[in-house]
Parts: structure tokens; C-alpha cells; sequence
């Protein structure tokens, strides 16, 4: 590849030329007007870069919840939820919480122009967050934030596996420079509180999330859709009131990202959460917590669907503890609980009846009232290929009836 090409290449990728030395810092502290945000240059390995520092005292409350719940975090409690077993060895004081702010969804062309990390001190959270003053300088906001990620337990989150760190990790591919954070533990606060409050609030976004668990409202928030172009405008300005509405928008994702922690570590716990206790012992495999809870999480009111849900994922964690006779009795909860309409229940306590109980006569008569139901159009049919269909219910009933027959003489 000619020079010529090389450079041509790096200028569309807006990334400077291996040949062209980084401005000094000296030069770019002159400007009044970055001086204006606050922060401060830094040397690196990869070359010069700004940062923007706060400090909040643990007993800062973002919204509901103070951040020093963060430190109390029971890990152990917590990687089953984030599906990283790596997790529960963490400390909570040494995860570092991540967040970024993009020129746009993806592409190469598209930069990581702010990078927020915070981490507990002692006491109190540190919140860096590493800006690119311009595209010059790249490698030293890379090259910062190498240093800051190198020192974690493990990360926090919220969609950082599907957006924050594959873009990251873009930058530092194009840069020449391994991104050694993927393979650190990750906690993603996106998944466990989608299955943990499903049903529960409207939707999953950030800000909603916010408003939903931490009654926490932004006044004045920059919207999402504005953060580029009050980029581009203050790396063509240098302006500091185009990017300060966006360094409070990141700041604000990682409080949230600290308090949404120590929420989940509080939806854990039975007494706060019932019903989410009650999930989340399921998705640790805790079958005596999922048995144990269920009554707390159904005494707290769920709607229908959470209702269902809870009394069968009760019934399956009583059948693999070998409890046949209670696993039978909560798979009649769900037959009786009102407009219901599922065949699951009728099936799984047939089954029980036939095959654990052995009581074909119950079983029998259970397989008769579902097919009646299904007839009559009261229950609904499943997938054409599962035994929740009307021919597999009638096949299940013809076993049994000559299993229940007596033989003639």
C-alpha cells in the first residue's frame, strides 16, 4: 500500500497519520475556551489526552437509592443474573461502570468521543470522563482509558455488550492496539433487569428504567438524538456550551448505571421484591428460594400473566426436588387460577399423575377436562408440532383408557 493511499485512508477514518506528530499539549491548553470545561490534559503511552473529574460522596442519592448501596452488592447473588459466574469472586468497590457517547451507531467511521468510567475510592465515586477534544486525539483518549479499564474486576453497563464495547473495541482494532477489557467480567444491566421486571414497566430504555425503579426524572436532559451534532460542533468551535449538556448526560447513565446496580442487588432480596426475588432464585437455580418465595411474590399482587408464571415456575422447581404430591398441588393452583387458558398445567399434571403419582385414574380424568375445554374453544391450542394440540391430547387420553381398563378374563 503507497504512502499516499495509507494516508488517505486515515483521513477518512479520521484517524492522524503515523507521520504527523501529536500536537503538543502546551499548544492546546493555550485555548481559553476547553480550559472552560474543567478538566485536564494527560500524557499516555499512545499520546496526549483530556479528562473531565468529579467526585460524589457515598451518600450522594441519585434518585431513591444512595450509592454506597453499590458497596454492599452480594456478587454471588448477582452473577447468576448477568449470566457470568466470573462475577460472583468480584469485589464490588473494584467494578468500574462504563459508559460512551458515539459520532453515531457504527461504522467505521463512527468515534467514541467520550468515554465515562466511574469507580468507588474509598468512600466516594470517582467519575472520569476521558473527551476527544478532536479526532487528532484518538489514541489518547484510547490510550487513558486503557489505563482506567486495565485495573477493573469487572465492568457495569447498561447494553455495553451489544454497543458500548464492540465500539470500543473498534476504535482500538483501527488504532493498532488490543483491547484487553473483553475479557474481563462484564455486568450488562440490560438483561437481568428485563427478565427481572418484565411486565413491570413500559419499556427498557435508560431513561425510562430510571424514572421506573429510582425515581430518579432528568430536568432538562440533552436528548440522545442532539449528542453528535453538539460534538461536531464543539470539536469545530471548541465552544464548551455544546458539549457541556452532553458531559451531563453521560454523567447522569452512570449514576444511574451505579444506582441501577444497587437496585438489583435490592431486587434480590424477598422482602423488598417478592416477585423479582422470586425470578431471580429461578435463574440461580435456588429451587428451595423458588418454592420458598413464591407465595411472598403472589401475596404481592402481580398481575395475571406474573401470577401464572410464578405458580408454574413453583410447580417445575417442586418436580425436580422430587416433590411430586406439592408439584401436583401447584399445578392445580394454575388450573384454577382464572382465565388462565394455558394447557400446560393440564399436561405437566397429567404427567405427574401418570408417571410420578402413579395415579392413571387422576391422570385420565385430567387429559378429559382439557380436551373438553379445547373443544368447546375455552383453551387455546399450542405449536402444531408440541403435545399441546388437541389429536396429542386425544392420543395421551386413548393410552390411559387402556391403561385404566380392566383386561377380560
Amino acid at each position: 500500500m503507497t504512502a499516499d493511499l495509507r494516508d488517505r485512508l486515515r483521513a477518512a477514518l479520521n484517524q492522524p497519520s503515523r507521520a504527523t506528530p501529536f500536537p503538543r499539549v502546551e499548544s492546546v491548553t493555550e485555548n481559553e475556551d476547553l480550559a472552560g470545561l474543567g478538566g485536564r490534559w494527560f500524557d499516555s503511552p499512545e499520546g496526549p489526552g483530556y479528562v473531565i473529574e468529579s467526585v460524589y460522596d457515598a451518600g450522594h442519592a441519585h434518585g431513591s437509592v444512595v450509592l454506597h448501596r453499590a458497596l454492599s452488592l452480594d456478587m454471588a447473588r448477582i452473577a447468576p443474573q448477568a449470566r457470568d459466574e466470573r462475577l460472583a469472586a468480584c469485589d464490588p468497590a473494584a467494578l468500574v461502570y462504563v459508559d460512551t457517547e458515539t459520532t453515531g451507531l457504527g461504522g467505521a467511521g463512527a468515534m467514541v468521543f467520550l468515554a465515562g468510567v466511574a469507580r468507588f475510592e474509598g468512600a466516594t465515586l470517582h467519575l472520569r470522563q476521558y473527551l476527544l477534544p478532536s479526532p487528532a486525539f484518538e489514541r489518547g483518549l484510547l490510550g487513558g482509558l486503557a489505563g482506567e479499564l486495565g485495573t477493573a474486576g469487572a465492568l457495569v453497563s447498561y447494553n455495553g455488550k451489544s454497543f458500548d464495547l464492540p465500539m470500543l473495541e473498534a476504535r482500538y482494532i483501527l488504532s493498532r492496539a488490543r483491547p484487553s477489557f473483553r475479557q474481563l467480567p462484564h455486568l450488562d444491566l440490560l438483561h437481568p433487569n428485563r427478565r427481572l421486571f418484565k411486565g413491570a414497566v413500559e419499556s427498557h430504555r435508560l431513561p425510562n428504567i430510571e424514572r421506573e425503579l429510582l425515581d430518579f426524572e432528568r430536568d432538562d436532559d440533552c436528548p440522545s438524538a442532539e449528542v453528535p451534532e453538539r460534538y461536531f460542533r464543539f470539536a469545530r468551535t471548541s465552544d464548551p456550551t455544546h458539549i457541556l449538556p452532553v458531559l451531563r448526560h453521560n454523567a447522569w447513565d452512570i449514576l444511574s448505571l451505579v444506582a441501577l446496580a444497587a437496585h438489583l442487588g435490592a431486587a434480590c432480596d424477598v422482602e423488598q421484591f417478592p416477585l423479582q426475588a422470586s425470578r431471580a432464585a429461578g435463574y440461580a437455580g435456588d429451587l428451595e428460594a423458588v418454592v420458598q418465595y413464591a407465595e411472598a411474590a403472589l401475596a404481592s399482587g402481580p398481575g395475571r400473566a406474573a401470577r401464572i408464571e410464578t405458580i408454574e415456575r413453583a410447580a417445575r422447581a417442586c418436580r425436580r426436588l422430587g416433590r411430586d404430591q406439592e408439584a401436583a398441588e401447584w399445578w392445580q393452583r394454575a388450573i384454577d387460577e382464572p382465565r388462565a387458558r394455558r394447557l400446560t398445567p393440564y399436561i405437566e399434571l397429567s404427567k405427574l399423575y401418570e408417571h410420578r403419582i402413579h395415579d392413571p385414574v387422576a391422570a385420565l380424568a385430567t387429559v378429559e377436562q382439557a380436551i373438553a375445554l379445547v373443544q368447546r374453544g375455552l383453551l387455546p391450542q399450542g405449536n402444531p408440532n408440541s403435545e399441546a394440540t388437541l389429536p396429542a391430547l386425544q392420543r395421551r387420553r386413548d393410552r390411559l383408557e387402556v391403561r385404566v381398563t380392566p383386561r377380560s378374563p
